[in-house]
């Protein structure tokens, strides 16, 4: 956990000094309180600000939600605005400059660019399985474009690296357990802009990877593995639930699972899923505090 810190304290001695004591977070959602667990000791969060007025006067952690026009009265070194998109980011800083805020802003999108938390732990769990000798292939259910699966070709390039996902999107009979909002809001075909192609592409070892595309757990027919390392990022409650499943009782001694989401207030229904296996199974989920909240379970 050393290692965010020490990333968010490089960022703030960049913008002008470990003089950051009070700050804002702007957002009381997810990457909200991601933030606020990633930031040094020495820091404290004054308040959360929120555009939504039925949060005002509440308390997220201990820590009071103020409206924006508070913001200027309390004076912070520093507003962190805690939303990925980028166009919402530069909204709210030019809402704090018409406010005369002049603390330091630090985006999200700005710490993503400086650490990665996720890819932290997986290149850590590398030298693990490396050094302890861990046998069996990596996997990925839920590979969208690529970005993780040519992290785990990398560092794994003498093992086979199975790649499964719909490459259309969501598939209706996922979407349809979601219940209409009972998890997360998601639609047929989202996240369906990818291919295989363009996913190999950009596989540094190529030639390691199968790809198994369709529905899972369909797509596991014929296939006979043990698994040291697999990445669940398939969004949805059934999805990740399904590949717990066929997983856990692949992987290796000391193997580790790594899913995306856990703490993802969009995909709730991945948090469920989670839990529910590991209640059934005696096990347990260490959290991470990426933006997007991963958890990672090893197998005993």
């Amino acid at each position: 956990m050393a290692l965010p810190q020490t990333e968010v304290r490089h960022i703030l001695e960049k913008k002008g000094g470990m003089d950051m004591k009070d700050v804002i977070i702007w957002g009381t959602g997810q990457g909200g309180r991601m933030i606020a667990s990633l930031l040094h000791a020495d820091i404290t969060v004054r308040a959360y600000c929120d555009s939504d007025e039925k949060k005002w006067g509440g308390m997220v952690d201990a820590i009071p939600v103020v409206p924006p026009e508070a913001v200027p009265g309390l004076a912070p070194d520093a507003v962190f605005i805690s939303m990925l998109n980028k166009d919402a980011c530069a909204e709210v800083r030019a809402r704090l400059k018409a406010m005369n805020v002049t603390a330091r802003v630090v985006t999200a999108p700005e710490l993503r660019q400086t650490f990665d938390l996720r890819l932290a732990a997986l290149k850590m769990i590398a030298v693990e399985v490396r050094e302890r000798g861990v046998p069996g292939a990596v996997a990925e259910l839920g590979v969208y474009r690529g970005a993780f699966a040519v992290e785990l070709n990398r560092l794994f390039p003498e093992r086979d690296l199975y790649l499964f996902d719909t490459f259309s999107g969501f598939d209706p009979r996922d979407v349809a357990v979601e219940g209409d909002g009972k998890f997360s809001r998601a639609a047929v075909g989202d996240f369906a802009d990818t291919s295989v192609e363009a996913v190999r592409e950009r596989l540094p070892f190529s030639d390691r990877a199968v790809f198994r595309v369709g529905y899972f757990p369909e797509t596991t027919r014929g296939l006979d593995e043990e698994f040291a390392v697999v990445s669940l990022d398939a969004d949805l409650y059934k999805p990740i639930l399904d590949g717990l499943h066929y997983f856990y009782p692949r992987m290796s001694h000391g193997g580790y699972i790594i899913i995306h989401d856990y703490n993802n207030a969009r995909f709730n229904g991945v948090r469920q899923a989670v839990r529910e296996f590991c209640e059934e199974q005696g096990v347990f989920v260490v959290p991470l505090s990426d933006l997007h909240g991963t958890g990672i379970i090893v197998r005993p």
